[in-house]
């Protein structure tokens, strides 16, 4: 299992960089043993598009998480603390299963720390793969962690999924239609689009252009990269003369000058968001 991170912390930099803000999330997020509180603040489930498989055929699936009340979970860069989900599948021979696919997240302002994560229910996509021969109704194993936050403190959780799929012609389930939005409302790369990054002396600026976008006045960014811009602000997008700018501060965990950034771009309005990428 990938090893979990508390901090979204690089090896760099002293200990004396980073101790103040390691005791400050050390008081607030004390992680508690699952077996002391069962339940993980969270419940996950196992959830296929279709309870039939032909062999050779992809099947969309999701995990479903349900944070209890003021407690939240975590994106794949959680911004100043936590640890994203993660699945450990035992799965039978010739099966694949793709990597999670995470949800858009919101900014979660808990114990001064800025994190990028969610609350209530969400839908984690993925994808199942059969392989080209099937003879036995397959049995689809995993184990799920995840760290649930509130305000004063942090509970690590796991629990095991499983699903048995019937070897047949392919059934939608009742979960089709929900698995296949949740796939729908991943960002989508536009290929006409360009992302310009400038450092300077006043901060990181972001730059898109290659396509008009009326909607993407007030859009939100949030960084898949880690430890590249800092949460503590929204960066806001904002509609200059040539295209849309947005400005950020760097992550005061960053290592070096920016090389590479990938983002997503959040409209305000009931569009959908767009993955965009940059490398120096």
């Amino acid at each position: 299992m990938v090893e979990r991170r508390i901090f979204s912390l690089r090896a760099t930099g002293t200990m004396l960089e980073c101790c103040m803000r390691t005791i400050l999330f050390s008081l607030w997020c004390m992680i508690v043993p699952l077996w002391s509180e069962e339940s993980g603040h969270a419940r996950v489930e196992l959830l296929v598009s279709h309870t039939e498989v032909q062999p050779g055929q992809s099947i969309p699936a999701a995990l479903r998480m349900v944070y209890e009340k003021d407690w939240h979970g975590y994106w794949i860069n959680p911004g100043e603390s936590g640890i994203p989900t993660e699945v450990e599948w035992e799965l039978p021979a010739g099966w694949t299963a793709s990597p999670l696919q995470f949800p858009l997240p919101h900014r979660i302002v808990a114990g001064g720390l800025v994190s990028y994560g969610y609350e209530g229910e969400i839908l984690i996509p993925f994808t199942l793969t059969a392989p080209a021969e099937i003879k036995d109704a397959p049995a689809i194993l995993g184990t799920v962690s995840w760290l649930a936050c509130n305000d004063k403190r942090c509970v690590s959780g796991e629990a095991t999924v499983e699903v048995t799929l019937q070897v047949g012609t392919a059934k939608p389930s009742p979960h089709a239609d929900a698995i296949t939005a949740a796939m729908n409302a991943m960002p989508a790369v536009d290929e006409k689009i360009r992302l310009q990054v400038t450092s300077g002396a006043s901060g990181i600026e972001l730059k898109l252009s290659g396509a008009a976008q009326d909607h993407w006045d007030g859009a939100e960014i949030f960084p898949i990269t880690e430890q590249a811009l800092d949460p503590r602000e929204p960066i806001l997008l904002k509609k200059g003369a040539d295209g849309y700018v947005a400005h950020a501060k760097k992550n005061e965990y960053a290592s070096g000058e920016l090389t590479q950034l990938t983002l997503v771009i959040v409209p305000k309005s009931p569009q959908r968001a767009i993955r965009v990428e940059w490398k120096k």
